[in-house]
């Protein structure tokens, strides 16, 4: 008889009994289930427990190194994410974000306010869109087979009725919505079908060792097929307080946007670029305190490596931006508009192959600018409430 109880534990049975004094939970725990269902169940039994769950590089009971998910891996509060070496894909099947915070959704109006959430990267991890997207592109874009010029991006689900025909937050890589207190980093995201990641009203967080990685295109069965968008980072309403350091790469848009328009549809609606609702809720949705911090060899293909937009009656006090390098490639640097809604931008440590414009603002500092290109390094009207100093034009 035990003989018999010993032949029938099974990996996964022991894998348990070895994470009894472990601190965390994994997906390898659990035999049955899709690799979503796997990775979602530990997350639902860690959230009143450990806290915690470590997807690792393996998965060992699909027998593959590649966690090919089907929905959002959603993230409650008070919880810690570690992705250790691993490979995560969207399925063909997916139509979603790879991951969000849980409180925010299709058809949730209300978005309650989660706390302390923490994804880490550690060693090599890669975030990688589906190889046969079924949508990509933002809320203004319009899904088809052969996408062509600016208003079409491709999808698979392209002329089906039951589907819906507009981009949208859906397409983003990774979403927090209503957090307070949060980090992510280390993480590669590569072919994303929308923006990369995407911080809605979220306060005192850190975001860290970023690495974006798009081609505005992708190659479906032997044809390349236009993707629009794929901005890096995109802060949003209400975000405070916030660091972002050590970022590198190219996005298709903007490598980061901060910003929002006030678009009037609400929170858990499709057609829309933010999953919390573009409906600008006066001072408690203003940005402020946005800390941009030792980018290096970054750019936009077609956009802005920079952009900072309060539209509306949106407001944005505070942005520091220092130590930046952007690459040579970026179709523009650093663009600020609306100027009128921002009080406080402090530029410094910045080497760029385009030029700076920020026409019309005041309370703003711009020091130690290296720009190393043609025509006017910086397109800025210094008064007692701007300062210029040390800005140096090195032509080729």
């Amino acid at each position: 008889m035990l003989c018999i109880c010993i032949q029938s534990f099974s990996s996964v049975a022991v894998d348990k009994i070895k994470n009894t004094d472990e601190t965390y939970l994994s997906p390898n725990m659990y035999a049955t289930g899709s690799q979503s269902e796997r990775i979602q169940r530990a997350i639902n039994d860690a959230k009143n427990s450990k806290g915690k769950v470590v997807i690792p590089r393996y998965d060992a009971i699909e027998k593959t190194n590649v966690w090919l998910i089907d929905q959002a891996i959603l993230l409650p509060g008070d919880f810690e994410l570690e992705l250790n070496n691993c490979k995560i894909k969207l399925s063909d099947k997916c139509r979603d974000n790879f991951i969000r915070s849980a409180n925010a959704g299709l058809g949730i109006t209300e978005i309650a306010l989660l706390k302390n959430i923490k994804i880490i990267g550690k060693g090599n991890v890669l975030l990688e869109g589906a190889n046969n997207p079924r949508s990509t592109g933002d809320h203004n874009k319009t899904l088809s087979i052969n996408p062509k010029g600016y208003g079409q991006s491709y999808g698979s689900d392209a002329g089906k009725s039951v589907e819906n025909q507009k981009g949208g937050w859906r397409n983003h890589a990774i979403i927090l919505a209503h957090v307070d207190a949060f980090e992510i980093s280390g993480i590669v995201l590569k072919d994303y079908h929308a923006h990369g990641l995407v911080l809605e009203r979220c306060t005192n967080g850190t975001v860290k060792d970023m690495t974006f990685n798009v081609r505005q295109t992708i190659n479906v069965a032997g044809a390349e097929k236009q993707v629009l968008n794929q901005d890096g980072l995109g802060v949003r309403f209400g975000c405070k307080n916030i660091i972002i350091a050590n970022c590198k790469g190219k996005s298709g848009d903007d490598f980061i946007n901060i910003g929002l328009t006030d678009t009037g549809i609400g929170a858990g609606e499709e057609n829309v670029n933010v999953v919390s609702g573009s409906i600008y809720a006066g001072d408690r949705d203003n940005i402020s305190n946005i800390y941009l911090q030792n980018w290096q060899d970054f750019y936009s293909i077609s956009h802005r490596a920079i952009r900072i937009m309060p539209v509306g009656k949106l407001k944005i006090n505070n942005v520091f931006i220092e130590n930046m390098v952007i690459n040579a490639l970026s179709k523009q640097g650093l663009v600020v508009e609306y100027a009128g809604h921002i009080k406080g931008l402090f530029v410094q440590n910045v080497i760029s192959h385009q030029p700076v414009k920020a026409k019309g603002i005041s309370d703003a500092s711009f020091r130690d600018i290296f720009y190393i290109g043609e025509g006017a390094a910086i397109d800025i009207l210094q008064s007692d409430s701007v300062v210029v100093d040390n800005v140096k034009t090195i032509t080729n």
